[in-house]
């Protein structure tokens, strides 16, 4: 028996522990938080911020756990219809707070009746990652909406910040060059577009694959990031 782990195999087991210790300093903070909230603490939005790198950094480790069980041809994909509204208003709730803290306001519009098909845990780490970062460009205002298009399911995430960078626009047809997306001046990597990318295509239904779209101007004359699910 072959007892030896690849590198790529302590990676993600450290990747793991990480993960978890991220979390319970997260749930840490949160509990001071709450407590320096009680008694207007001046740290206040300090911690935020740090709350704020802290999902960052959680964020950018889940996803690589997930590109290594997708490479491993282990990363699974539970399909379950749920509501849309429901998701959308969950995730609302779970960023609410530390966005309001930079004075930007979180809006969402969906159909109540609406129903989809696809997997919860994949699509709301999408979601997550596209917020976190609305956080830092946004000027006042991100916006979550859900809707029907020619029988996919449109996740959209609106902002009014000044919008994505030429090299990160595409849509449907038009191929995302990831490696053009890399620039450490700025710290993106393109692993979040990567990751949506990869999440969206693993959503498939009668020969239809989902994908994301990327573009400005919208609305609110920001970004705006929609994914699509058949």
């Amino acid at each position: 028996m072959n007892t030896k782990m690849t590198f790529s195999d302590i990676l993600a087991s450290t990747l793991h522990d990480t993960k978890n210790s991220l979390g319970i300093l997260f749930s840490n903070l949160e509990d001071m938080i709450a407590h320096c909230r009680q008694k207007n603490c001046e740290q206040h939005k300090e911690f935020y911020l740090l709350q704020y790198e802290i999902k960052r950094l959680n964020h950018s480790l889940i996803r690589l756990l997930s590109l290594y069980k997708a490479e491993k041809s282990q990363l699974s994909i539970n399909i379950d219809f749920h509501s849309v509204c429901e998701l959308i208003e969950d995730v609302a709730v779970e960023h609410e707070i530390l966005l309001s803290s930079r004075g930007i306001r979180l809006t969402t519009e969906c159909d109540g009746g609406l129903f989809k098909a696809f997997d919860r845990n994949l699509v709301v780490g999408v979601l997550d990652n596209i917020i976190n970062n609305a956080f830092r460009y946004a000027r006042s205002t991100v916006k979550i909406s859900a809707l029907t298009e020619n029988g996919y399911l449109v996740i959209r995430i609106e902002d009014d910040g000044e919008g994505y960078p030429q090299a990160m626009l595409f849509n449907e047809n038009k191929e995302p060059d990831f490696k053009k997306n890399i620039d450490f001046n700025t710290g993106s990597t393109g692993l979040g577009l990567y990751f949506s990318t990869m999440i969206a295509v693993m959503h498939t239904n009668n020969s239809k694959s989902g994908f994301i779209s990327i573009y400005n101007g919208g609305a609110m004359g920001g970004g705006v990031f929609s994914m699509y699910l058949p």
